[in-house]
């Protein structure tokens, strides 16, 4: 997991309008550090996760995903909204983790980033510290733990 997020892939407070712009920050931050080969390609696959199954999951959190063809190498994104945006109907969100991987997803590595992700959402103290926190550090050390 310490490959998958750094600090250049957190992003907090950004104000962006509508979960279109969300989406779109994700993969400029996945892009700025190399990890996609084709950044339409990953918001395209995105939004056909989206229509699938709606990736909000309820107390203002997100977790927009795909695997692509689009990324090269894998990642996650943190991103907490200075304000939440509407993701699915009738929902907002505001704290995002985004998450890319290869198409060929070897060993269902997005699985596993996803239950390591709902996992650190049930801790209390880590929820608090990626909502509150300014200190990217703290917060990926959080994401890490």
């Amino acid at each position: 997991m310490d490959t998958i997020i750094t600090e250049n892939l957190i992003a907090l407070d950004v104000a962006l309008p509508d979960k279109a712009a969300v989406i779109a920050e994700i993969a400029s931050l996945l892009q700025a550090s190399a990890r996609l080969s084709d950044r339409e390609q990953y918001i395209k696959d995105v939004y056909e996760r989206e229509v699938m199954v709606p990736t909000g999951i309820g107390d203002l959190i997100a977790i927009p995903h795909a695997r692509s063809l689009g990324v090269a190498s894998s990642g996650l994104v943190y991103l907490r909204l200075a304000a939440p945006v509407v993701w699915n109907e009738g929902e907002q969100a505001r704290y995002i983790f985004g998450i890319a991987v290869p198409d060929d997803n070897l060993d269902n590595l997005h699985l596993k980033i996803l239950a390591n992700v709902a996992k650190k959402l049930l801790d209390d103290k880590i929820k608090q510290v990626i909502q509150e926190s300014q200190s990217k550090s703290q917060i990926l050390e959080a994401l890490l733990a």
